[in-house]
């Protein structure tokens, strides 16, 4: 190679290397200088970026996929000089009733559930609606109240009254929600009643 030969690709190399230097021409880190007399500073920054994904948990009952059924079963009373309970199951049966209308008893208890959430949201709230009942002539929406033990209220006194609850960010809010039954068992007609409660957990 002749050195009138070697000149252009020289010039082209170093010409590379000054447009590497340029602003917006690779990623280059802040820089600075100083330069006098006396203290002399140079600084340079870095930013930092820490990104949290948003996370909610609830938990009613069970864990997974499996979801619980709270029941209650009505007892029937024939009244007469001796209180007769109806047998299942059989047909012409005798009894001693004095013609007043049977009495009707549903248990006031129909089961405790234990209830988990957290989120890391900045604020968590739970909610909580009925579907549409699979019969009617049942117990009402508000004959089942819901009392709650510990620091995670249900949203609502009864199902009447479904609302709204909060919880605090990062930290587990837990109770044991109890469900029971009231309203007027005399005043149903006969049949099995069923409805499902959805329970919806939001973090903001």
């Amino acid at each position: 190679m002749t050195r009138r030969e070697s000149t252009p690709r020289l010039l082209a190399i170093s010409l590379a290397a000054f447009a590497l230097a340029l602003p917006g021409s690779g990623a280059l880190a802040e820089s600075q200088y100083g330069s006098g007399t006396g203290t002399i500073t140079a600084q340079a920054k870095v930013n930092l970026s820490v990104t949290v994904p948003k996370l909610i948990l609830l938990r009613v009952g069970s864990t997974n996929a499996t979801v619980d059924t709270v029941a209650w079963t009505s007892a029937l009373s024939i009244p007469g000089a001796t209180p007769t309970t109806p047998l299942a199951g059989v047909n012409n049966t005798n009894v001693d009733w004095n013609g007043t209308a049977p009495t009707v008893t549903t248990s006031t208890a129909g089961g405790t559930l234990t209830v988990y959430a957290w989120t890391n949201a900045g604020a968590g709230t739970i909610n909580c609606a009925l579907g549409a009942w699979s019969a009617a002539g049942g117990p009402a929406n508000g004959d089942f109240a819901v009392t709650a033990t510990g620091n995670l209220p249900h949203p609502g006194a009864n199902l009447g009254a479904c609302a709204s609850t909060s919880f605090n960010s990062n930290v587990v809010a837990t109770s044991t929600w109890a469900y029971t039954l009231g309203g007027t068992p005399s005043s149903w007609v006969a049949g099995v009643y069923t409805n499902t409660i959805t329970y919806t957990a939001q973090g903001i």
